[in-house]
Formats: C-alpha cells, sequence, structure tokens
C-alpha cells in the first residue's frame, strides 16, 4: 500500500541528497574540510532507511502502514529541506566566502 506521495518525495529526496553528498565529497578536494559535510552525509541516510523500512512494512495493516508512510514523507520533505539549507550555507561560506 504504499503510497504515491510517499514514493515519489522519497525519490526526490534520495536523488537530491545523495547528489549533494556526492558534490561534497568532491568539494572537499577544491575547498578542504567542511564540519558541515558530515551532516550532509548523515542526511542522505534518512531516504535510503525510509525506503528499507517502508519495504519491512509491507506485512502491517494498512493502518499501521499509513501512519508510517505519513511520517516518513514528512521526514524526507524536512530532509529535503535541510539539505537545500545546507547547500546554501556551504556554498556561501567555502564558495563565494562572503559570510561578514
Amino acid at each position: 500500500m504504499e503510497t504515491k506521495s510517499f514514493s515519489v518525495v522519497t525519490s526526490m529526496s534520495m536523488v537530491l541528497t545523495l547528489t549533494v553528498a556526492v558534490l561534497s565529497i568532491i568539494g572537499v578536494a577544491v575547498t578542504g574540510f567542511y564540519p558541515g559535510i558530515i551532516v550532509l552525509l548523515l542526511v542522505a541516510l534518512i531516504p535510503i532507511a525510509s525506503k528499507f523500512y517502508a519495504k519491512r512494512i509491507i506485512s502491517k495493516s494498512d493502518d499501521f502502514q499509513r501512519n508510517y508512510y505519513i511520517t516518513l514523507t514528512i521526514i524526507n520533505l524536512l530532509s529535503i529541506k535541510v539539505v537545500l539549507w545546507m547547500t546554501f550555507v556551504i556554498v556561501h561560506d567555502r564558495v563565494l566566502q562572503d559570510c561578514c
């Protein structure tokens, strides 16, 4: 009973977070280590974990699944927001260097 919104949001979150995580690893070579990259790498685990967890709850009741799909969709939307904000902050701090 995987909902359409859950699968779309999780796929978008996975593509965005993994892309940013890979680009941030490449950015370490160019601009040096930045502690925010660790947060980005940890946030990249959220959509992956939610996909795996969604596969584990298939045998549960529809109400149980619905509650967790809603929760996981909200968490993935928040992870998209965190990744976009962290990308903005890292680019302005490391690339543009206009912090002050």
